[in-house]
């Protein structure tokens, strides 16, 4: 069953219909809040609480919560998520009849996490990747690899753009933060491994395999929320690596490490050492394009307003933008889209 046939509106005000005839008693959850379904013949209906474009919930069928394979599932937050999308008008997340790119799942064995890793490469469409610029993306925390492209829909945003002819194609590579280090039976999440795959395994890997970056100039790296401080942490540390830097929903500070509700591996709380590059004069010549950006609504806002006094005492030269929305893929996916139109000019 497609999500449109279960979508549908009345006055203006969306529903959702579903088909649980046996059930006793449905209702969706939605943040802290829940809303029961009515019944109505064999259907279920409900008026959707929400207008936004991507809604992630979790449907409760007689008080037990399922996944519904009818509803779209990404990951968040640590689990599997039933999300529902409404149309918000806007074209370039929509997959028209034109030419679409490719994603590729590639897998290897890392010797830094002594695990098998997977990541996911965007070659655009009708274009060599030999030659292309390309731009390393990260996921936040509690996601994967595959959920730009599942839920931030980021190769339907760059199909569209290119099509439009608003950007030049470049390539995206998209790998798993979330990295579980390797200790015989025992896995530990460790995020901060993710730099240096990066930069000793998975760059000079896949650029050799598809030819696209191999310079400064044709490399950038961008990252939501957790993805944003392994991409603030990795760019610090490597400015010779990336002309291009997006920070969605995020960080200049590693708040992460040593977080006793976020960071698994027991250590003391980061330093912040990688901070120590914004002293250097040479700073802003580093990169094209800095950008930081967050929502108005985010619950992360007061400690972006807080980094704000970061960039003005080490006069970062930033391209700083609050976009209305939460910390969400309703903010996530302009997040990228604006970006996107920024790089690799």
């Amino acid at each position: 069953m497609e999500q449109s046939s279960m979508l549908f509106q009345k006055d203006g005000k969306n529903y959702l219909r579903l088909d649980c005839e046996n059930a006793k008693e449905l209702s969706m959850k939605l943040g802290e809040k829940t809303y029961p379904f009515t019944k109505d013949g064999k259907k279920w209906i409900l008026e959707l609480p929400f207008s936004t474009a991507v809604n992630y919930v979790q449907i409760c069928v007689d008080g037990q919560e399922v996944l519904l394979p009818e509803l779209p599932i990404g990951h968040g937050y640590c689990h599997l998520y039933n999300y529902i999308e409404l149309p918000d008008g806007n074209e370039l997340t929509e997959i028209r009849d034109i030419p679409h790119g490719t994603l590729v799942h590639e897998f290897y064995m890392s010797g830094i996490s002594n695990n098998w890793e997977r990541f996911i490469v965007y070659l655009p469409p009708c274009v060599p990747s030999e030659g292309l610029p390309v731009l390393y993306l990260q996921h936040g925390f509690g996601e994967s690899e595959i959920s730009w492209t599942t839920t931030g829909k980021a190769n339907i945003i760059l199909d569209n753009l290119i099509e439009m002819g608003k950007i030049k194609p470049f390539a995206l590579v998209m790998c798993d933060g979330m990295v579980k280090e390797k200790f015989g039976l025992e896995e530990r999440l460790n995020h901060v491994l993710l730099e240096r795959m990066l930069v000793e395994e998975i760059i000079p890997m896949v650029e050799k395999k598809y030819q696209f970056g191999g310079c400064k100039e044709k490399r950038g790296m961008a990252g939501l929320s957790m993805g944003s401080v392994q991409t603030t942490r990795t760019v610090c540390d490597h400015p010779d690596l990336f002309s291009e830097v997006g920070i969605f929903s995020g960080f200049l500070r590693d708040f992460i490490e040593g977080n006793p509700d976020r960071d698994v591996v027991d250590r003391k709380p980061y330093e912040q050492t990688h901070l120590k590059a914004m002293d250097n004069p040479a700073f802003n010549s580093y990169f094209h394009t800095f950008l930081r950006c967050i929502g108005d609504k985010d619950s992360f806002l007061p400690r972006f307003l807080a980094e704000d006094e970061i960039i003005r005492e080490k006069g970062i030269h930033e391209i700083r933008r609050i976009y209305p929305g939460e910390h969400d893929w309703n903010v996530w996916r302009p997040c990228f889209t604006d970006f996107a139109q920024m790089i690799f000019r």
